[in-house]
């Protein structure tokens, strides 16, 4: 999971666990053997058509 915004330990919890059990019940396997990585990079290292997040505005609308 890659995410172009900060997001508070409460709210990686949250996508972590929901991630976890959707996986889980879609591919049939125990929830424990489904490992999640958040990983946030800044909006100046994310690209949509040709500009980066932090100069397009477009930050907002993929949160």
């Amino acid at each position: 999971m890659l995410n172009a915004s900060p997001s508070d330990v409460d709210t990686r919890r949250e996508l972590i666990s929901r991630l976890t059990e959707t996986y889980a019940d879609v591919m049939r396997i125990r929830p424990d053997t489904v490992r999640v990585i958040v990983q946030e990079l800044p909006r100046e290292s994310w690209g949509v058509g040709g500009v980066t997040l932090a100069d397009s505005g477009q930050d907002e609308s993929l949160r």
